[in-house]
């Protein structure tokens, strides 16, 4: 860009002074515009210009042939008037090869400021090396320094300093330590960890007498326990009279002593949690006393573990041996025994104690929720069920309201089929399972936030560690399933109402049509393989907006001479996203959102916009299928008027250049569709 100004400049020096001062400031006004329009145009947007004016240009000078050809005056005259207009198109062509020249030369600007900043990192990063080299090998040679009283273990400085006596530490607090303080300071530690060994020595002898004295006195604490209980047994008939249930807490809490340390984490806290909140939960401890105390003995003394790395590959086929076999409630011997299925069961044991919360939100609908503690995995699962009122008959709201339905999702993309120990796939195959979805059946699911909450984070802990959970975690939780479960009751009552095809009632704040003359005539649970084979679910299922583990219905909309079919996709999330429908109408043909841009339009329209907030759970699919009804109401009307007389409200059939019909609602007296 400069050379060429400078080569301008260059030939119009023999001009005016004036003149060339006009002219080139002309010129470097033009050349900065071109600069930037250069900047703001698309080159794709440039290209398929230039291709179109080569195009046109061809087909002029075609033309021009053919009219040379002819050699008439008509010819002739054609042509000169085409001439204007091929002058213009090459002056255009000018302008855009100039506009590709600035875009060329700004791209290798920046290309090499680039390269320069590269570069520099570069030099960095090498320097940054070499810095390192060096350090590692002057901390070698430190390291390789011996000293002849190494074997000595001493505390560490700071220590020795903080408790050795003020007349030894005085002198070394004070100034810069050079060799000969830190060999003084040496000599000061030694001698204070003589002193250190010659009174633990005295502290000994006191220990000695301090335990007889604690024999003693356990002595007679041991005397103080019957007297205690013939105290509670006596006040027993008090206690009952208050409504203390002192006995049951005391045996839960003998049950807690005995719970896995996940179990009693989950147990503790979740138990602070109901008495701080006064929630309308329950939480207990199931099992048998005696079982778990034995179970814990047994463990406690034999490890038990599949050791899966010591085994031989040949283990895995199936071989006979006798075997004796120590159980919790029997001790004899089991002969000829599969030693293949016995490593299966040792490494599918769950421990005798597991936890149940117990959910109650609204009259007769209580979620349970049983934790169980599976040891050899090192993971908790999951089993649950619903107790649903009689008042629920219809299957579509019974199936939205099973134990594994709810908590579905109650955190992002956690469906409870995968363990999330990494140590459990090879567990499990070195054992001959295929995978842990396939047990989950019989063994639960493996939620993450059951883990979280019962203490474990795979991702960040040490074999067999546990970090205390999170009090606000726990509290998340136990709100995220509330919020689950009063969401499910919500929903199901819609779908109680809607598989005996009515509609459920709005809320007066919403704002919907009230006077659809399509009705709905059909309401039924929808498989996922029926689902995947619509054409007018294709593309939910390409960009992966529906899935396998959402609930599917279906839903039949009728008016004389059409049938709308709905095909309804809920989130286990709802109402959070909104309830997603795939419709597909019979009328004159079949239609759907992939051969009809007005049932994408009206789609659109139904699938978008919606609160998603959580008091939204009961009237949100009532309110689309509300506004659906109307929808085709307004759609037949708008198509076919002579068929379908209007009774919905609307100024135009169609509006802009997409001819779209009005699928927008607008509460404006009885109602109005723009």
């Amino acid at each position: 860009m400069v050379k060429e100004s400078t080569s301008i400049k260059k030939r119009r020096k023999n001009t005016a002074p004036t003149e060339n001062e006009g002219e080139t400031d002309i010129y470097t006004k033009v050349i900065e515009f071109e600069e930037k329009e250069s900047a703001q145009r698309a080159a794709e947007d440039d290209a398929n210009i230039y291709f179109d004016l080569c195009k046109n240009i061809r087909i002029f000078l075609a033309d021009v042939l053919v009219s040379k050809q002819d050699n008439t005056n008509d010819s002739r005259n054609k042509i000169q008037k085409g001439l204007s207009e091929a002058c213009v198109m090459i002056a255009i062509l000018k302008k855009l090869n100039r506009l590709d020249k600035f875009r060329t030369i700004t791209s290798r600007e920046s290309l090499n400021t680039e390269k320069q900043k590269v570069d520099s990192t570069n030099l960095q990063y090498h320097n940054l090396l070499y810095e390192a080299a060096h350090l590692v090998s002057e901390y070698t040679k430190c390291k390789q320094f011996k000293s002849k009283d190494e074997d000595i273990e001493l505390v560490p400085v700071e220590t020795f300093l903080q408790l050795a006596p003020e007349s030894m530490t005085q002198q070394f607090k004070t100034g810069e330590l050079n060799d000969a303080r830190k060999h003084q300071l040496h000599l000061a530690m030694l001698e204070w960890e003589k002193a250190q060994a010659q009174l633990c020595d005295t502290f000994e002898e006191e220990k000695k007498h301090l335990a007889t004295d604690i024999v003693a006195l356990k002595n007679r604490l041991e005397g103080i326990g019957p007297k205690l209980i013939a105290v509670l047994e006596a006040s027993k008939p008090l206690q009952d009279y208050l409504g203390l249930p002192i006995d049951k807490i005391q045996a839960e809490h003998r049950l807690a002593y005995l719970l896995p340390e996940p179990l009693y984490l989950l147990y503790a806290l979740t138990d602070a949690y109901k008495q701080v909140y006064n929630i309308n939960m329950d939480v207990e401890i199931l099992g048998d006393y005696d079982e778990a105390n034995q179970w814990k003995e047994l463990h406690q003394s034999l490890d038990t573990k599949v050791d899966v790395e010591s085994e031989p590959e040949n283990d895995q086929q199936e071989i006979e041996e006798i075997v004796e076999v120590v159980k919790k409630r029997r001790h004899r011997k089991i002969s000829q025994v599969d030693k293949n299925e016995e490593k299966k069961k040792n490494l599918l044991e769950s421990h005798p104690l597991c936890v149940q919360m117990t959910m109650s939100v609204k009259s007769g609908f209580v979620l349970k929720i049983k934790f169980i503690y599976r040891p050899q995995l090192n993971i908790v699962t999951v089993t649950s069920n619903t107790d649903i009122p009689n008042t629920i008959t219809a299957n579509t709201a019974r199936e939205s309201l099973m134990g594994e339905s709810i908590l579905n999702e109650l955190l992002d993309g956690d469906f409870g089929v995968e363990s999330p120990n990494p140590s459990n796939s090879y567990q499990l195959q070195r054992v001959g399972f295929t995978s842990f979805a396939a047990l989950v059946p019989k063994l639960g699911y493996a939620y993450s936030w059951a883990q979280k909450i019962c203490g474990y984070d795979f991702l960040a802990i040490e074999k067999n560690k546990l970090n205390k959970p999170d009090p606000a975690c726990v509290e998340l939780i136990i709100k995220s399933l509330y919020r689950r479960l009063k969401s499910r009751i919500d929903l199901a009552l819609q779908l109680q109402q809607l598989e005996q095809n009515l509609l459920p009632s709005v809320p007066d704040t919403i704002e919907y049509p009230k006077n659809a003359e399509s009705t709905l005539t059909k309401w039924a649970s929808y498989s996922w393989q029926n689902y995947c084979q619509l054409p007018s679910t294709v593309q939910l299922i390409e960009n992966e907006i529906v899935q396998a583990t959402d609930l599917f219905y279906s839903a039949t909309i009728s008016r004389p001479k059409a049938i709308l079919q709905a095909v309804v996709a809920i989130k286990n999330n709802y109402p959070l996203k909104s309830p997603i429908f795939s419709l597909t109408l019979k009328y004159n043909g079949e239609f759907h959102s992939g051969n009809s841009d007005e049932i994408r339009d009206m789609e659109r329209a139904i699938n978008l916009g919606w609160s998603t907030a959580i008091s939204s759970a009961s009237w949100i699919l009532s309110a689309q299928f509300r506004h659906l009804c109307s929808f085709l109401d307004v759609y037949l009307e708008s198509l076919t008027p002579t068929v379908f007389p209007q009774k919905t409200v609307f100024f135009k059939s169609v509006s802009g250049r997409n001819r779209r019909r009005p699928f927008k609602f607008r509460k404006i007296g009885a109602g109005i569709f723009t």
